[in-house]
């Protein structure tokens, strides 16, 4: 009899604890529950200004556009004949897709030159430079690099919509190589662009950006969205977002994604493919050839700091 009492404490304390221990946990959780519901109701705004990440005015985003859809423009006698009035340079065309030119005095390039001041030196010896935009002095290798506009926006890190001006180790720009994207087609299906403030929450919960941070200059352009098998490439327009002056982020203005933009790994691949393209090239002027090949070549060989 005294067994069977016993028995019956022990369930009840048991039986107790497990309830009390229940009411712990649901409490637990209804703290926890609580805290993610304060955490989703908090505005992108506030979450920013929790952690100190602040920007500056942004642009609007302009409605509903399309993707683009643009063909590789190929240069024509025409073009060759433009270049041969430029008194200052030997150029030559190849494969109708891309001109490789040498200075025969070269260029004077400021140390402090502003981006303008650039420009103004060099766009002068350019075909269709005002189709063209300065995106970098890119001083681990030495070389002054040419986006090309649409729309009156650059086309980011496109190999095929692109000058490279070549400096010496005295600043002096010696020669360079071009290459332009041609007609372009709107899609008919156009699409809502996001706004700035989305790009920057896109950026902030994929953890690009860390507190105390600014985004300082944002940018609408176009980047790749996918080559076709034809040579058309696709472009999507895409926002560029500036971090603290140092680093860039590209993020799809239509469907929100994020591509890398890493100036020395384009530059580098880029080297490399015109460098293929000239050495398998047959070009008259054998020291012409071997100069501009040993241009790249140098800078295919210098992975640059940032790498």
């Amino acid at each position: 009899m005294q067994w069977n009492q016993i028995k019956t404490l022990f369930i009840l304390c048991f039986l107790i604890l497990n309830i009390y221990l229940l009411y712990l946990l649901l409490d637990k959780q209804k703290e926890a529950d609580i805290g993610v519901i304060e955490r989703e109701d908090a505005t992108l705004e506030e979450q920013l200004e929790s952690e100190d990440i602040t920007y500056e005015d942004l642009p609007e985003a302009e409605g509903k556009e399309a993707f683009l859809s643009v063909k590789q423009k190929k240069f024509d006698s025409d073009d060759k004949d433009k270049l041969d009035d430029f008194s200052n340079q030997e150029s030559v065309i190849l494969d109708e897709n891309f001109i490789i030119s040498e200075f025969k005095e070269p260029i004077k390039i400021p140390k402090d030159a502003t981006s303008s001041t650039l420009s103004g030196l060099v766009k002068g010896d350019m075909l269709y430079a005002d189709e063209y935009k300065l995106w970098t002095w890119n001083k681990d290798f030495n070389v002054l690099v040419f986006f090309q506009e649409k729309n009156d926006r650059p086309i980011y890190f496109n190999q095929n919509g692109i000058v490279l001006v070549f400096l010496n180790e005295d600043n002096e720009a010696v020669s360079y190589i071009q290459t332009m994207l041609g007609d372009t087609e709107e899609a008919e299906d156009k699409k809502t662009l996001i706004q700035p403030i989305k790009a920057i929450e896109t950026l902030y919960l994929t953890n690009q950006l860390n507190s105390g941070e600014k985004v300082t200059d944002t940018e609408m352009g176009y980047h790749t969205r996918v080559p076709l098998a034809d040579g058309i490439q696709v472009f999507v327009p895409t926002w560029r977002m500036n971090v603290d002056q140092e680093r860039n982020y590209f993020i799809n203005a239509i469907e929100g994604f994020i591509f890398s933009g890493n100036d020395a790994e384009f530059l580098k691949e880029t080297f490399e493919t015109f460098s293929g393209s000239i050495h398998s090239a047959s070009i008259k002027d054998k020291e012409f050839k071997k100069e501009i090949l040993e241009q790249l070549s140098n800078r295919i060989d210098d992975n640059g700091s940032e790498e």
